[in-house]
């Protein structure tokens, strides 16, 4: 009796376990997969990723040596990248549209906004998060904004450089 409710226990406990362990693999999988293809996005383009993070369905990486940006994002079947240059961006700013219903606030869209530095380049935003294509928020909010400091601070210090050298 006392071998039986014990095997039951073991059975329970590995139940419940069992839902977490798949989906902790799965994120991980997911996440080398968006490695992958922001590693093929770098090497195309002579870049080293320094410094990088994932979400649900998209991956944002950096070069801090050639100064560069790299992006990628994958809803279902459809596949979107960017490469930026930050030596010709002027500044990163985060929007975030969101639309209040009685007490409750709703995000529908987290982007990046890049300000190039001149008129001819045109400004590139990022959309990181939109409730279009996923449901849950998850961590993208505290993503966005600790990038677009990452970014700033890249920018100011770049920029810093240059004005020292001339």
């Amino acid at each position: 009796m006392d071998t039986g409710i014990i095997i039951v226990g073991i059975i329970l406990i590995v139940l419940s376990i069992l839902p977490f362990v798949l989906a902790q693999r799965n994120r991980r999988k997911r996440e080398r997969k968006l490695f992958q293809s922001l590693s093929n996005i770098a090497t195309k383009q002579n870049c080293k990723i320094t410094q990088y993070e994932c979400s649900d369905d998209y991956i944002i990486g950096i070069d801090e040596t050639s100064n560069f940006l790299l992006f990628f994002k994958q809803i279902k079947d459809t596949e979107f990248s960017q490469f930026l240059n930050l030596s010709e961006i002027q500044s990163c700013k985060t929007i975030n549209i969101s639309r209040t219903n009685g007490s409750i606030k709703k995000i529908d869209r987290l982007e990046l906004h890049f300000l190039s530095k001149t008129k001819k380049n045109p400004d590139t935003i990022l959309e990181l998060y939109s409730s279009d294509n996923r449901m849950q928020l998850g961590d993208d909010l505290l993503l966005v904004e600790r990038w677009e400091k990452k970014i700033n601070e890249l920018l100011k210090h770049n920029n810093q450089r240059i004005n020292q050298t001339v």
